[in-house]
Parts: C-alpha cells; sequence; structure tokens
C-alpha cells in the first residue's frame, strides 16, 4: 500500500470515528408522539387538507379523507409516511408534513406545597426529587413525608405511589427513588395543622384512647 493510499484510509477511518457516535445520538433522541401531543399536518397545494389535531388517549387522531390514523409508536416522521400512503388513494402525490406543535405526552404535573404548580417536561430518569426542585423546591408548609405520585395505568383508578422525601433525603435510599414516567401527577401535601390533628382525633373522636400520642406523633413530623 503506497503512502498516499494509506493517508487517505486512515482519514476515512477517523472520519467514521467522528461520524457514528452522532448518528447514535440522533437516533436515540428520536420523538415518539404521544396521547395529548398537538400536531400540525399539511399538505403542499391542498390547504383545504391542512389541520391541526390533538392526539387522542387511544393514541389516534382523525385526518380529512382518511379517517382515524393510529400515531401508536410513530414518530412525525413515521406517521408523515402514513398519511402520505393513505391519501394517495385520494390526493395524486400528496406531500404531507407533520410538526409537533405542543408536547404534552412527555410532560408531568408538580402540585401541591411547591413554588411554582404546573406542568413540566420529563427528563430521563426523573425522580420526585429533581420534579419538586424543577418546580422551585418545596415550601416551609410541606408535609415531605406525605408527598404521593399519582400514575395512570390500564384501568380507571390508576394507582398511588407514596414517597417518604425525608427518609430520601437523609439516608442512602440509592435505587430505591421513585422514577417518574409521563403522565405522572406529584402531590406535596400540606402539613397538619395543630387544629386538624385535634378536630380529626379529639372531636371527631376516631381514636378517643389514643388520641394524645397520635397528636404529638403527627406534630412532631415536618
Amino acid at each position: 500500500m503506497s503512502a498516499k493510499v494509506a493517508i487517505i484510509v486512515s482519514l476515512v477511518y477517523v472520519l467514521s470515528l467522528a461520524i457514528t457516535p452522532f448518528a447514535f445520538t440522533e437516533e436515540k433522541f428520536l420523538y415518539t408522539i404521544g396521547p395529548g401531543d398537538v400536531l400540525e399536518i399539511s399538505v403542499w397545494q391542498h390547504p383545504e387538507l391542512d389541520k391541526v389535531v390533538t392526539v387522542r388517549p387511544d393514541g389516534k387522531i382523525s385526518f380529512s379523507l382518511i379517517g382515524d390514523v393510529n400515531t401508536t409508536g410513530l414518530t412525525p416522521a413515521d406517521l408523515d409516511k402514513v398519511i402520505t400512503r393513505a391519501l394517495s388513494e385520494y390526493v395524486q402525490n400528496p406531500e404531507v408534513t407533520v410538526m409537533v406543535a405542543t408536547i404534552k405526552s412527555k410532560e408531568i404535573l408538580v402540585l401541591g406545597q411547591v413554588a411554582r404548580p404546573g406542568a413540566y417536561p420529563i427528563e430521563e430518569n426523573m425522580s420526585i426529587l429533581e420534579a419538586i426542585a424543577e418546580a422551585g423546591g418545596y415550601t416551609e408548609t410541606a408535609s415531605l413525608r406525605k408527598v404521593t405520585v399519582h400514575r395512570k395505568s390500564g384501568d380507571e383508578t390508576g394507582r398511588v405511589i407514596e414517597a417518604d422525601l425525608k427518609q430520601l433525603m437523609t439516608e442512602d435510599y440509592s435505587g430505591k427513588e421513585v422514577i417518574l414516567e409521563p403522565g405522572d401527577v406529584v402531590y406535596v401535601p400540606e402539613k397538619s395543622s395543630a387544629w386538624d390533628i385535634f378536630d380529626r382525633y379529639f372531636v371527631r373522636g376516631l381514636l378517643p384512647v389514643m388520641a394524645f400520642f397520635v397528636m404529638v406523633d403527627e406534630l412532631s413530623k415536618p
């Protein structure tokens, strides 16, 4: 092999190493459409077909001429191809563009005793503590031992995950932290006041014998 050829081969190899990581990174972060996302769909030279649609909870959208389209597991580019293929029966050589106008399926809600309650984009492997920090942190009136995560599931009731953030912040709970999923609702409740506890255990008489000790125990919790 001549020196010139060797140099060319070396340059090709170096360039391949530089390009490959980028290709993998690009592939990793391809966005998948989900329920609640708002899509802008346009068809070139057919403005009457342009439409803004919201992905339904079942993962489907409705589009002119072709009816319901399932978006589950599709990227915008994938959906572009699906709609183009279906529209070709009604429109000659359609050129479809699909854009995600609003991302809702990749959000969580952080509510209750936090500085800025509201919806936030979910990050990969996001924990409850990270979500609360994103919402500006918890307030002085927050009850850290009774934080809950309300998660949607296959049934109508969903499930509730309880978390003691006081323990998470003071002990080694590595690997035991609750990792959030899209659509989760994190709720940080307010600490019970002395009157709330007195009313619960004395006035209503729920635990007349142990009421005093229970009240002292609850007042000692943050």
